[in-house]
């Protein structure tokens, strides 16, 4: 790992509150190929959230982040048609969930069961984080 990567996860696990959705299953439509183009097929999302907070002060529900913007955010996306690549349905996760301005940084991984039948899964993964200044 690169020194500015270093930093940046330093300062991410010293100022923020890392939220992870593990293998969130859910049926998308999504694949460039004609038959992946005729239903739904599994996708397995994972998201890793870094959430801005000031230890010891968050102390109710509505002060803290709400864990379920990210399926209702997954689900969203989703539901707003077809996608062709898996790279762009984690790109466009994690626009969503960057806009939120407590959200530092995000991680995505998708993984599609059915694209290799010879493989567990094909996965993608990106990770964004917010300028730290």
């Amino acid at each position: 790992m690169s020194n500015a990567a270093e930093l940046l996860f330093q300062t991410l696990s010293l100022t923020c509150r890392k939220i992870t959705l593990n293998d969130y299953r859910t049926r998308i439509r999504i694949g460039a190929y004609d038959h992946e183009r005729r239903a739904a097929q599994p996708v397995s999302v994972t998201v890793e959230l870094w959430v801005t907070y000031r230890f010891g002060e968050q102390k109710r529900l509505d002060e803290v982040y709400d864990y379920t913007l990210i399926t209702h955010t997954i689900e969203e996306v989703a539901a707003a048609g077809h996608i062709d690549l898996q790279e762009d349905l984690v790109d466009q996760v994690i626009t969503a969930l960057m806009a939120d301005d407590r959200v530092r940084a995000v991680r995505v991984r998708t993984a599609k069961p059915q694209a290799c039948d010879a493989a567990e899964s094909v996965s993608v993964e990106t990770f964004r984080a917010k300028d730290f200044q």
